[in-house]
């Protein structure tokens, strides 16, 4: 894949760039803007003040790392939002692996894990601008510089592994990366990114807890991605399949 300079590949794709120091998050800064640009867009920050994962988790932020956020309209595209975050997810495999990281597995349903530690999570939201036109915006989170202690799971970051790349080429490869993968998507609607998430979950065929929301908690052996993109868990000898929900180690 050839890597084009970083304002080139956006103009290749037809995108605007915006560049913070500090936001509370890039997913906020984002939506800020949709009523103000027509343009797909991508917001890039130093740091979050606010960093947020999904079910309303803390992502902490420092300078250092990649915080990103893709839009998109999708007002004239029939998309399977489900389905759009597993091709978020593969992307972030392939370009981990592009730049030399290897042992790449997902954690169902948005997280991306290098060597059994989080590495990168993604954050996929569904809204309208004050024109009723319909956006995805897709937020990125991947530690390239530092990585979280004192959690209850292990973390990682690029810096861990590569030591040849700096902030600014990760993000250039980056969005590369992701738009090339977007472009092709909508041309080709290729569904081996489909395949590849299946493939490489890192819980797969093991005894697992799914925490459905604060007062359910459900155990059951995982035994697959479904083609809708739901976990299936087998509890005794019962078949669920789960559609929201978070892996508790």
């Amino acid at each position: 894949m050839k890597i084009l300079p970083l304002d080139k590949c956006i103009n290749k794709y037809d995108f605007k760039k915006f560049f913070v120091n500090s936001t509370t998050s890039t997913m906020d800064e984002a939506r800020n803007k949709l009523n103000s640009i027509n343009n797909n867009f991508i917001v890039l920050a130093k740091k979050q003040t606010k960093g947020r994962g999904r079910h309303g988790n803390n992502w902490i932020s420092p300078s250092g790392n990649i915080y990103c956020s893709i839009a998109l309209s999708i007002n004239k595209l029939k998309i399977d939002l489900f389905k759009f975050g597993i091709l978020s997810s593969v992307i972030i495999k392939k370009y981990l692996e592009y730049i030399g990281l290897s042992n790449i597995y997902f954690k169902w349903p948005n997280d991306i894990y290098c060597n059994g530690k989080k590495i990168s999570g993604i954050l996929q939201e569904s809204c309208y601008n004050n024109q009723a036109k319909q956006f995805i915006i897709i937020g990125i989170g991947i530690n390239y510089k530092s990585s979280p202690n004192n959690l209850k799971y292990k973390t990682t970051c690029i810096n861990d592994h590569v030591k040849n790349l700096n902030l600014n080429q990760c993000i250039e490869i980056l969005i590369n990366f992701f738009l090339k993968y977007l472009n092709d998507f909508y041309l080709k609607n290729n569904l081996f990114y489909f395949l590849e998430y299946k493939k490489f979950q890192i819980f797969l065929n093991i005894e697992i807890k799914i925490k459905i929301n604060k007062n359910k908690t459900i155990y059951g052996k995982f035994i697959k991605i479904n083609n809708d993109g739901s976990l299936m868990l087998k509890k005794d000898k019962e078949k669920l399949s789960i559609y929201s929900g978070q892996i508790q180690l």
